[in-house]
């Protein structure tokens, strides 16, 4: 192999992959940072729109948009960055029988259930797991607890109550009970204003920021790789450096959609026991809010979506309906395979017609607009965020471990302290393997 040209390529302008990259640059290394999109940010993606006669424009977050919890991380940069957040507050509601009430803790059973079968999974044998459904029969959970905790699992993790495990699921809680994970952030000015941060970092640190740049194939030997691959415009190209740090989603990595040569097989193996959830999600913008002063979250009993939010306290005329896991499965299966937008926002409709008993011409007539990106067809995700299925609660780790000092892999499905599927669950990896690769700088 000729010469390299970086010290590091990262592929991805991810969270994991600035946060990394703006790691090794402030070590003083040569660093480029390889990525398929035409933005940064990957899966924190914000659309910012302007409505009506406004001069300012309003941030739709399309991926992540909570910052769940106080993790340092996150709330470091947020600092650094002196961007301002707020806490969404407000009340939950319900929709069942005809009726919208209101709830004082609609998620105090799923998590009285997740503590009993903590409490349980402790009389097991050490690496005992099973699935969470699994786990509600053997620990005699009764039916409706056992409905409201797998309606919560599923939604939040994106995840199927037959393959998730026990034993990633009461860590996860562990972890986020530990940094009040049920509190709730938003970013003022939008979640991509973190990654415009550390790119702006990195940029004036000397990395270069190579965008429509998706690699195909990474070719490597000890400390020396090349990546791959043609531009946008059809153009090759070929980026070469001493290691890499591999960030490329969980879905990517499963799908083989990069080709690796050696292929790093411990790597590839622990990628394939993880599973990526799928997530459908719809963010409607109206000329007025004709839901109840004051909701913050909505579930809608027996409907798709099922569950609902706002951004109260912030008044905006703006609502989001949220399918994860099995959910999508069911809603393709009623809808059709791989449902259309169109038929998401119909079925939006409906149900938010439904619940506040008004009818869908006139919620349809009300609309200004509409906002999703389908993850699961984005080639360069190939769904929304990773869950632990049972028996794989250490392929994590095995997916942190460096291969041959010289190709080191982050992203949020390579966490290893139960944060899976969060952005400060990215961060933290992207600079557990800057770490890793200063470490192995060392005499």
């Amino acid at each position: 192999m000729s010469a390299v040209a970086y010290d590091v390529a990262v592929v991805g302008a991810g969270a994991a992959g600035l946060a990394a990259a703006r790691a090794l640059c402030a070590a003083g290394k040569r660093v480029a940072i390889v990525e398929a999109r035409d933005r940064i940010g990957g899966r924190i993606h914000t659309e910012h729109r302007q409505f009506g006669k406004s001069a300012t424009t309003v941030p739709i977050e399309l991926g992540a948009e909570f910052v769940h919890g106080l993790p340092l991380e996150t709330w470091r940069l947020l600092h650094e960055a002196h961007l301002r957040t707020y806490e969404l507050q407000g009340e939950t509601r319900r929709y069942a029988d005809g009726r919208v009430t209101t709830e004082q803790d609609s998620g105090a059973v799923p998590l009285r259930v997740l503590e009993k079968l903590g409490a349980w999974l402790k009389h097991k044998a050490p690496g005992f797991d099973v699935s969470f459904a699994e786990a509600l029969r053997l620990a005699e959970i009764d039916d409706p607890s056992r409905a409201a905790a797998s309606a919560y699992v599923e939604g939040f993790n994106a995840a199927d109550a037959r393959i998730i495990g026990i034993r990633a699921l009461v860590r996860q809680q562990q972890a986020e009970d530990a940094i009040d994970a049920d509190r709730l952030f938003h970013v003022v000015s939008g979640y991509d204003a973190l990654p415009h941060h550390l790119a702006a970092c990195c940029a004036a640190q000397g990395a270069e920021i190579l965008l429509e740049h998706p690699v195909d194939a990474l070719r490597w030997a000890p400390k020396h790789v090349v990546l791959a691959g043609r531009t946008a415009a059809g153009k090759p190209f070929e980026v070469q450096a001493a290691r890499a740090i591999v960030t490329l989603p969980l879905g990517v990595l499963k799908a083989g959609s990069v080709r690796f040569d050696p292929p790093p097989a411990r790597i590839l193996a622990n990628a394939q026991r993880l599973q990526m959830g799928a997530v459908l999600r719809l963010t409607l913008t109206f000329r007025s809010r004709f839901w109840p002063e004051g909701t913050s979250f909505l579930f809608t009993q027996g409907t798709l979506p099922a569950t609902w939010w706002t951004p109260y306290p912030d008044t905006s005329p703006m609502i989001t309906g949220w399918l994860g896991g099995a959910d999508v499965t069911k809603f393709d299966r009623q809808r059709g395979h791989r449902a259309s937008a169109e038929a998401l926002l119909e079925a939006a409709l409906e149900t938010l017609a439904q619940t506040f008993h008004i009818e869908t011409r006139a919620v349809a007539e009300w609309l200004v607009s509409s906002h999703l990106h389908d993850w699961q067809a984005d080639p360069f995700a190939l769904g929304a965020y990773s869950y632990v299925p049972a028996g794989a609660a250490d392929a994590s780790l095995h997916l942190s471990y460096p291969v041959d000092g010289t190709l080191f892999f982050a992203g949020e499905h390579t966490d290893t302290s139960g944060h899976w599927g969060t952005v400060h669950a990215a961060l933290r990896s992207g600079l557990r393997a800057a770490d890793q690769l200063l470490q192995d700088d060392l005499p």
